[in-house]
């Protein structure tokens, strides 16, 4: 049972927008404590990450609520939009949606370069994105890893997490949101999947002598995993990277830009109220450093406006993107 607070933090939605939508559409029945305070069930979380989901989509919340309940009745459990960002966040500038972006690179016949890649119309093209889910079933970390170690063994770096790293952490979230994976099995994933890039971060160390990017996440952010493989990326381009990773308040961007002299910044925003926050840093360090480039990453980038960049969902395109815009040599 979670409280109302970690419900509203596994979801990715506020307290206020939980309490409105339990009253006005009924989508949760929480229980009480001993003390009278809410608890809601992985049901309870369940329904909310769909419905969050689906108004994130576009539909209203009178709608998200009636479709919401009508999937967890069985009915129509497998909607293409029923799937949420995993717990820790794939959702940054890489795609986590569950589909292949059409860049197909063959068959993953065991040739170095080619990724057998998540194609639309079919939820596991990869048995890879299957065994990776399997694993999360069973919460076998070993498996997960040694699903990454093959995965990574077959392409570029930036190639993989593209084609197929993103689309299968998007898979994941939706097969949490539709009851087969638990928050446990989800969470060993992502810090699967986190160990592995980590470890990509530190290896690319060599390479970067260009421009300085700050990497990070505005206050309240915490779903870092494709923040973090674009900084991999980008630190093999050649950038000298700085990562200040999850909840960083506008302040420090500003101080960290100053201590680090850095020629621009990259910032995901991942959820809908991850957007207020984020505009407030773009503002800020368009004020005090107009000459710092703003990249910004994740589903909710395009809801920021001001003297900022956006990236897209592809790590590839967001370094290059990223490179011109600082006039780096390939």
């Amino acid at each position: 049972m979670y409280t109302i607070k970690r419900a509203a933090e596994l979801t990715g939605i506020s307290v206020a927008t939980l309490r409105a939508w339990e009253r006005r559409y009924g989508v949760v029945h929480p229980q009480r404590s001993d003390g009278g305070y809410r608890l809601y069930g992985p049901e309870d979380v369940r329904a909310l990450a769909i419905m969050n989901s689906l108004v994130g989509s576009g539909w209203s919340a009178r709608e998200a609520a009636a479709e919401t309940l009508r999937r967890l009745s069985g009915r129509d459990a497998g909607g293409p939009d029923a799937g949420r960002e995993p717990a820790n966040g794939s959702r940054g500038v890489g795609r986590a949606d569950g589909r292949a972006d059409g860049r197909g690179a063959g068959r993953g016949d065991g040739r170095r370069g080619q990724v057998a890649p998540l194609r639309g119309g079919g939820r596991y093209q990869s048995e890879d994105a299957e065994a990776f889910i399997r694993a999360a079933e069973r919460l076998d970390s070993a498996s997960a890893t040694a699903v990454l170690d093959a995965r990574f063994a077959l392409g570029t770096f930036e190639h993989v997490v593209d084609d197929w790293l993103m689309p299968t952490l998007g898979l994941v979230g939706e097969e949490w949101a539709h009851g087969r994976l638990t928050v446990a099995g989800e969470h060993l994933v992502s810090y699967a999947v986190q160990r592995r890039l980590a470890a990509a971060y530190e290896a690319a160390a060599g390479r970067a002598d260009g421009p300085t990017l700050l990497i990070g996440l505005p206050p309240g952010a915490r779903h870092e995993l494709g923040l973090l493989a674009f900084a991999v990326a980008a630190r093999r381009a050649g950038f000298a990277t700085v990562y200040v990773g999850a909840d960083l308040p506008a302040e420090e961007w500003v101080r960290a830009i100053e201590v680090r002299r850095a020629a621009g910044i990259v910032m995901a925003v991942p959820r809908n109220i991850d957007i207020t926050a984020a505009s407030d840093i773009v503002d800020t360090v368009s004020r005090t450093h107009p000459e710092v480039v703003i990249g910004l990453g994740g589903s909710q980038q395009n809801e920021i406006e001001g003297s900022c960049i956006h990236l897209g969902h592809s790590i590839t395109v967001a370094v290059g993107e990223m490179t011109r815009r600082l006039r780096m040599s390939a």
